[in-house]
C-alpha cells in the first residue's frame, strides 16, 4: 500500500494473487488492509485496486470486502473508499458480495455504485452532479423530504462514498454539514 501526497491511499490486491479464492486468503488481505489503515496518519481517500486480478471467488470477496465494509463505518479509518481496476469477473464477485450483505461501494472508473444500491444510485448520481452541497439542497434536487435525504446521506457516508464536514454557517440550533464527493 502506498500513500500519495494528495492524501490518497492505494491498496493493491494483486499481490495476494491473480486468482483470489478462500476465506482464509480474504481474511489475510483484509487484516493487512486494516493494519495499514491503523498505521496511517491521515484520513484519506482509499482506493482498493484490483488491477492485475483476473478473478476472485465469492468467498474471498465476502471475507475481504464484505467484512471490511461492515467495519468501515465503526472504525472511521478513512474519509472515502473506492474500488479500482475491476474487470467483468471481479466486478461480478464484488456485486454478489455487496448485494448479499446489503452493502454498496463506489466503482472508481465508472463513478457509479456497485452492490445493493438501487435506492441510493439516484442519490449518489445527484451528489456527484452537485459535488458540494447541504442535505437540504440534495433533498430539493431529488424532491424528497429532508429526513429521507439525511438517511440516504448517512448510508453513503458509512460506505465511504461521500465526505462530510461541519458547516461554519450561522447557528440555527442544529448541526449542519457540507457534503462532497471525493475527487
Amino acid at each position: 500500500m502506498k500513500t500519495t501526497r494528495q492524501g490518497t491511499i492505494t491498496f493493491p490486491v494483486q499481490p495476494y494473487g491473480q486468482f483470489l479464492f478462500t476465506r482464509a486468503a480474504g481474511a489475510t488481505a483484509r487484516a493487512d488492509l486494516e493494519e495499514r489503515l491503523r498505521r496511517s496518519d491521515a484520513q484519506a481517500l482509499l482506493t482498493i485496486d484490483f488491477t492485475g486480478v483476473t478473478a476472485m471467488t465469492n468467498s474471498f470477496a465476502d471475507e475481504f470486502l464484505g467484512k471490511f465494509y461492515t467495519l468501515l463505518a465503526a472504525e472511521n479509518a478513512v474519509e472515502a473508499v473506492q474500488l479500482g481496476g475491476l474487470n467483468e469477473e471481479t466486478r461480478d464477485a464484488v456485486n454478489v458480495c455487496l448485494q448479499r450483505r446489503k452493502q454498496f461501494a463506489v466503482d472508481a472508473e465508472s463513478r457509479t455504485l456497485l452492490g445493493d444500491a438501487e435506492v441510493l444510485a439516484d442519490t449518489y448520481r445527484c451528489a456527484r452532479e452537485l459535488n458540494t452541497f447541504r442535505a437540504a439542497e440534495l433533498a430539493e434536487e431529488l424532491h424528497i423530504s429532508l429526513p429521507n435525504a439525511n438517511n440516504r446521506l448517512k448510508r453513503l457516508l458509512e460506505a465511504g462514498a461521500l465526505r462530510r464536514e461541519r458547516s461554519a454557517g450561522p447557528d440555527r440550533g442544529g448541526k449542519e454539514f457540507i457534503y462532497s464527493v471525493p475527487a
